[in-house]
Protein backbone atom coordinates (compact mmCIF):
# COMPACT_ATOMS: atom_id res chain seq x y z
CA UNK A 1 0.00 0.00 0.00
CA UNK A 2 2.91 2.25 0.81
CA UNK A 3 4.31 1.67 -2.30
CA UNK A 4 1.16 2.52 -4.00
CA UNK A 5 0.62 5.55 -2.73
CA UNK A 6 4.19 6.48 -3.35
CA UNK A 7 4.26 5.29 -7.08
CA UNK A 8 1.07 7.52 -7.25
CA UNK A 9 2.25 10.79 -6.01
CA UNK A 10 5.68 10.38 -7.80
CA UNK A 11 7.19 10.15 -3.82
CA UNK A 12 10.20 8.49 -2.61
CA UNK A 13 10.92 5.61 0.14
CA UNK A 14 13.70 5.96 1.99
CA UNK A 15 14.72 3.50 4.54
CA UNK A 16 16.80 3.56 7.96
CA UNK A 17 18.02 0.54 9.56
CA UNK A 18 18.61 0.41 13.50
CA UNK A 19 21.31 -0.86 15.07
CA UNK A 20 21.09 -3.07 18.20
CA UNK A 21 17.17 -2.17 18.26
CA UNK A 22 16.00 -4.24 21.19
CA UNK A 23 18.96 -2.75 23.45
CA UNK A 24 16.73 0.39 23.01
CA UNK A 25 13.90 -1.03 24.99
CA UNK A 26 13.92 0.52 28.22
CA UNK A 27 11.96 -2.11 30.87
CA UNK A 28 8.70 -1.63 32.74
CA UNK A 29 9.18 -4.90 34.97
CA UNK A 30 11.60 -5.92 37.70
CA UNK A 31 13.85 -8.61 35.85
CA UNK A 32 16.73 -10.14 37.13
CA UNK A 33 19.45 -12.50 35.27
CA UNK A 34 21.71 -14.03 37.33
CA UNK A 35 25.69 -13.84 36.55
CA UNK A 36 27.06 -15.46 33.84
CA UNK A 37 29.16 -17.93 34.33
CA UNK A 38 33.21 -17.20 34.14
CA UNK A 39 32.09 -13.82 35.32
CA UNK A 40 30.39 -14.37 38.54
CA UNK A 41 32.47 -11.63 41.22
CA UNK A 42 34.14 -13.56 43.93
CA UNK A 43 32.78 -14.08 46.91
CA UNK A 44 29.21 -12.72 45.84
CA UNK A 45 28.25 -15.60 43.51
CA UNK A 46 24.70 -15.99 44.34
CA UNK A 47 24.08 -11.86 44.07
CA UNK A 48 22.05 -11.06 40.63
CA UNK A 49 21.71 -8.57 38.29
CA UNK A 50 19.33 -5.96 37.98
CA UNK A 51 18.23 -5.10 34.22
CA UNK A 52 17.45 -1.68 33.08
CA UNK A 53 17.30 -2.41 29.86
CA UNK A 54 15.91 -4.90 27.37
CA UNK A 55 18.31 -7.91 26.15
CA UNK A 56 18.41 -9.91 23.27
CA UNK A 57 16.68 -13.32 23.95
CA UNK A 58 14.20 -11.65 26.72
CA UNK A 59 10.53 -12.40 25.84
CA UNK A 60 9.78 -8.68 26.75
CA UNK A 61 12.36 -7.07 24.13
CA UNK A 62 10.08 -6.83 21.50
CA UNK A 63 7.48 -5.06 23.48
CA UNK A 64 9.92 -2.59 25.25
CA UNK A 65 11.62 -1.56 21.74
CA UNK A 66 8.29 -1.08 20.05
CA UNK A 67 6.91 1.29 23.10
CA UNK A 68 9.71 2.85 23.08
CA UNK A 69 10.25 4.42 19.32
CA UNK A 70 6.21 4.70 19.70
CA UNK A 71 6.46 7.23 22.59
CA UNK A 72 9.05 9.25 20.80
CA UNK A 73 7.17 8.96 17.46
CA UNK A 74 3.56 10.18 18.94
CA UNK A 75 5.68 13.21 20.80
CA UNK A 76 7.09 14.09 17.79
CA UNK A 77 3.99 14.69 16.44
CA UNK A 78 2.88 11.56 14.16
CA UNK A 79 -0.57 9.50 14.58
CA UNK A 80 -0.74 5.74 14.94
CA UNK A 81 -3.33 4.28 12.29
CA UNK A 82 -6.05 1.96 13.60
CA UNK A 83 -5.62 -0.59 11.48
CA UNK A 84 -1.90 -0.74 11.33
CA UNK A 85 0.07 -0.43 14.77
CA UNK A 86 3.19 0.33 13.12
CA UNK A 87 2.23 2.33 10.78
CA UNK A 88 2.89 6.41 11.55
CA UNK A 89 1.55 9.89 9.19
CA UNK A 90 2.40 13.15 10.53
CA UNK A 91 0.55 16.34 8.96
CA UNK A 92 2.73 19.56 9.02
CA UNK A 93 2.34 22.58 7.00
CA UNK A 94 0.14 20.77 4.19
CA UNK A 95 2.77 18.50 3.84
CA UNK A 96 2.17 14.44 4.50
CA UNK A 97 4.93 12.52 5.97
CA UNK A 98 4.54 8.29 6.24
CA UNK A 99 6.79 5.98 8.28
CA UNK A 100 6.26 2.34 8.68
CA UNK A 101 8.27 0.37 10.65
CA UNK A 102 9.42 -3.38 10.95
CA UNK A 103 11.03 -4.80 13.57
CA UNK A 104 14.49 -3.04 13.17
CA UNK A 105 13.61 -1.27 9.69
CA UNK A 106 11.92 2.25 9.08
CA UNK A 107 10.53 3.01 5.59
CA UNK A 108 9.53 6.44 5.14
CA UNK A 109 8.03 8.99 2.10
CA UNK A 110 6.23 12.11 1.62
CA UNK A 111 5.37 15.08 -0.21
CA UNK A 112 8.40 17.14 1.10
CA UNK A 113 11.74 15.84 0.72
CA UNK A 114 13.15 18.39 3.02
CA UNK A 115 10.83 17.16 5.63
CA UNK A 116 12.38 13.83 5.71
CA UNK A 117 15.52 14.35 5.90
CA UNK A 118 14.98 16.35 8.95
CA UNK A 119 13.23 13.69 9.86
CA UNK A 120 15.72 11.02 9.64
CA UNK A 121 18.51 13.40 11.30
CA UNK A 122 16.26 13.00 14.47
CA UNK A 123 15.98 9.38 14.59
CA UNK A 124 19.94 9.20 13.98
CA UNK A 125 20.13 11.75 16.76
CA UNK A 126 18.28 9.67 19.82
CA UNK A 127 18.47 6.25 18.00
CA UNK A 128 21.59 4.84 16.16
CA UNK A 129 20.91 3.96 12.84
CA UNK A 130 22.44 3.67 9.39
CA UNK A 131 20.84 6.04 6.51
CA UNK A 132 20.12 3.10 3.64
CA UNK A 133 19.00 6.00 1.30
CA UNK A 134 16.10 5.05 -1.27
CA UNK A 135 15.05 1.72 -0.20
CA UNK A 136 16.37 -1.09 -2.87
CA UNK A 137 16.24 -4.25 -0.90
CA UNK A 138 13.55 -4.75 1.99
CA UNK A 139 13.07 -8.53 3.68
CA UNK A 140 14.11 -10.39 0.37
CA UNK A 141 12.45 -7.84 -2.25
CA UNK A 142 14.24 -6.01 -4.54
CA UNK A 143 13.20 -2.67 -5.18
CA UNK A 144 13.55 -0.10 -8.19
CA UNK A 145 12.15 3.18 -7.75
CA UNK A 146 11.72 5.62 -10.93
CA UNK A 147 9.56 8.55 -11.44
CA UNK A 148 5.88 7.79 -10.71
CA UNK A 149 7.00 3.90 -10.73
CA UNK A 150 8.09 1.33 -8.48
CA UNK A 151 8.91 -2.01 -9.58
CA UNK A 152 9.11 -4.98 -7.06
CA UNK A 153 10.03 -8.50 -7.42
CA UNK A 154 11.79 -11.72 -5.75
CA UNK A 155 14.46 -12.30 -8.20
CA UNK A 156 17.40 -13.70 -6.35
CA UNK A 157 15.47 -15.39 -3.19
CA UNK A 158 13.61 -17.37 -6.27
CA UNK A 159 17.27 -18.46 -7.78
CA UNK A 160 18.08 -19.72 -4.57
CA UNK A 161 14.39 -22.04 -3.77
CA UNK A 162 15.30 -23.69 -7.94
CA UNK A 163 18.78 -24.13 -6.69
CA UNK A 164 17.85 -25.53 -2.67
CA UNK A 165 15.89 -27.82 -4.94
CA UNK A 166 17.99 -28.67 -8.02
CA UNK A 167 15.55 -27.32 -10.31
CA UNK A 168 17.81 -24.67 -12.19
CA UNK A 169 18.07 -26.32 -15.30
CA UNK A 170 14.40 -27.58 -15.14
CA UNK A 171 12.00 -27.03 -18.51
CA UNK A 172 10.03 -23.63 -17.89
CA UNK A 173 6.29 -24.02 -18.19
CA UNK A 174 3.67 -21.66 -19.33
CA UNK A 175 1.18 -21.81 -16.17
CA UNK A 176 1.33 -23.17 -12.82
CA UNK A 177 -1.70 -25.30 -12.23
CA UNK A 178 -3.25 -28.05 -14.47
CA UNK A 179 -6.73 -26.55 -14.14
CA UNK A 180 -8.15 -29.73 -15.43
CA UNK A 181 -6.42 -31.89 -12.58
CA UNK A 182 -8.15 -32.50 -9.41
CA UNK A 183 -6.33 -32.81 -6.37
CA UNK A 184 -7.20 -34.72 -3.19
CA UNK A 185 -6.11 -36.59 0.32
CA UNK A 186 -6.02 -40.09 -0.43
CA UNK A 187 -5.37 -40.20 -4.30
CA UNK A 188 -3.78 -43.62 -4.52
CA UNK A 189 -0.51 -41.94 -5.17
CA UNK A 190 2.30 -43.65 -3.22
CA UNK A 191 3.17 -40.82 -0.47
CA UNK A 192 6.31 -38.64 -0.38
CA UNK A 193 8.80 -37.16 2.40
CA UNK A 194 6.69 -34.97 4.21
CA UNK A 195 9.05 -32.65 5.31
CA UNK A 196 10.85 -32.41 2.03
CA UNK A 197 6.99 -31.29 0.44
CA UNK A 198 6.51 -28.73 3.27
CA UNK A 199 9.85 -27.33 2.70
CA UNK A 200 8.84 -26.65 -1.15
CA UNK A 201 5.75 -25.43 0.21
CA UNK A 202 6.93 -23.24 2.43
CA UNK A 203 9.76 -21.17 -0.02
CA UNK A 204 7.04 -21.17 -2.26
CA UNK A 205 4.58 -19.13 0.34
CA UNK A 206 7.34 -16.34 1.14
CA UNK A 207 7.78 -16.04 -2.73
CA UNK A 208 4.14 -14.85 -3.30
CA UNK A 209 4.55 -11.89 -2.10
CA UNK A 210 5.28 -10.49 -5.19
CA UNK A 211 3.92 -13.57 -7.41
CA UNK A 212 0.26 -13.26 -7.15
CA UNK A 213 -0.16 -15.62 -10.06
CA UNK A 214 1.35 -18.39 -7.79
CA UNK A 215 -0.97 -17.82 -4.36
CA UNK A 216 -4.08 -20.03 -5.00
CA UNK A 217 -1.74 -22.95 -6.45
CA UNK A 218 0.01 -22.70 -3.10
CA UNK A 219 -2.89 -22.17 -0.86
CA UNK A 220 -4.08 -25.14 -2.14
CA UNK A 221 -0.88 -27.63 -1.94
CA UNK A 222 -1.03 -26.42 1.44
CA UNK A 223 -3.41 -28.31 2.50
CA UNK A 224 -1.85 -31.48 1.71
CA UNK A 225 1.11 -31.10 3.65
CA UNK A 226 0.13 -33.78 6.15
CA UNK A 227 -0.58 -36.58 3.59
CA UNK A 228 1.29 -35.57 0.59
CA UNK A 229 1.68 -38.19 -2.66
CA UNK A 230 3.93 -37.70 -5.61
CA UNK A 231 1.02 -36.59 -7.53
CA UNK A 232 0.89 -33.18 -4.90
CA UNK A 233 4.80 -32.88 -5.64
CA UNK A 234 4.59 -33.03 -9.20
CA UNK A 235 1.95 -30.55 -8.69
CA UNK A 236 4.68 -28.36 -6.32
CA UNK A 237 6.95 -29.07 -8.86
CA UNK A 238 5.12 -27.37 -11.68
CA UNK A 239 5.11 -24.24 -9.73
CA UNK A 240 8.46 -24.35 -9.38
CA UNK A 241 8.95 -24.75 -13.56
CA UNK A 242 6.54 -21.54 -13.71
CA UNK A 243 8.45 -20.09 -11.57
CA UNK A 244 11.69 -20.83 -13.86
CA UNK A 245 10.45 -19.42 -16.79
CA UNK A 246 9.56 -16.11 -15.21
CA UNK A 247 12.31 -15.78 -12.44
CA UNK A 248 12.17 -11.57 -13.01
CA UNK A 249 8.56 -11.37 -12.69
CA UNK A 250 7.23 -9.20 -9.78
CA UNK A 251 4.90 -6.19 -9.36
CA UNK A 252 4.83 -2.86 -10.62
CA UNK A 253 3.39 -0.21 -9.22
CA UNK A 254 2.22 3.21 -11.68
CA UNK A 255 0.58 5.99 -11.50
CA UNK A 256 -3.07 5.85 -13.03
CA UNK A 257 -5.01 8.63 -14.25
CA UNK A 258 -7.87 6.79 -12.03
CA UNK A 259 -6.63 6.42 -8.86
CA UNK A 260 -9.57 4.24 -6.98
CA UNK A 261 -10.27 1.27 -5.49
CA UNK A 262 -12.13 -1.95 -6.94
CA UNK A 263 -12.91 -5.26 -5.66
CA UNK A 264 -13.88 -8.51 -7.49
CA UNK A 265 -15.05 -11.78 -5.43
CA UNK A 266 -16.34 -15.66 -6.92
CA UNK A 267 -16.70 -18.46 -5.45
CA UNK A 268 -16.48 -21.89 -6.77
CA UNK A 269 -18.90 -24.06 -5.38
CA UNK A 270 -18.41 -27.05 -4.06
CA UNK A 271 -15.25 -27.84 -5.62
CA UNK A 272 -13.62 -29.88 -3.18
CA UNK A 273 -13.69 -33.80 -3.81
CA UNK A 274 -13.58 -35.11 0.00
CA UNK A 275 -16.23 -32.50 1.88
CA UNK A 276 -17.56 -30.86 -0.75
CA UNK A 277 -16.66 -27.48 0.24
CA UNK A 278 -16.46 -24.29 -1.84
CA UNK A 279 -13.38 -21.89 -2.37
CA UNK A 280 -13.70 -18.30 -2.25
CA UNK A 281 -11.72 -15.91 -3.80
CA UNK A 282 -11.57 -12.04 -3.72
CA UNK A 283 -8.96 -9.48 -5.53
CA UNK A 284 -8.73 -5.59 -4.68
CA UNK A 285 -7.05 -3.05 -6.93
CA UNK A 286 -5.85 0.24 -5.82
CA UNK A 287 -5.22 2.25 -8.68
CA UNK A 288 -2.46 0.15 -10.92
Amino acid sequence: MLLVIAAQKGWKVFQLDVKSTFLNGVLQEEIYVKQPDGFAIQGEEDKVYLLQKALYELKQAPRAWYSRIDDHLLNLGFVKSLSKATLYIRLKDDDILIMSLYVDDLLITGSNELQIEEFKQEMMRVFEMTDLGLMTYFLGMEVKQSKNEVFICQKKYAKEILKKFQMEECKATSTPINQKEKLCKDDGAHKIDEGYFRSIIGCLMYLTTTRPAILFDVSLLSRFMHRASELHLRAAKRILRYVRGTVSFGVKYEKCKSFKLHGFSDSDWAVTIEDMKSTSGYCFTLGS
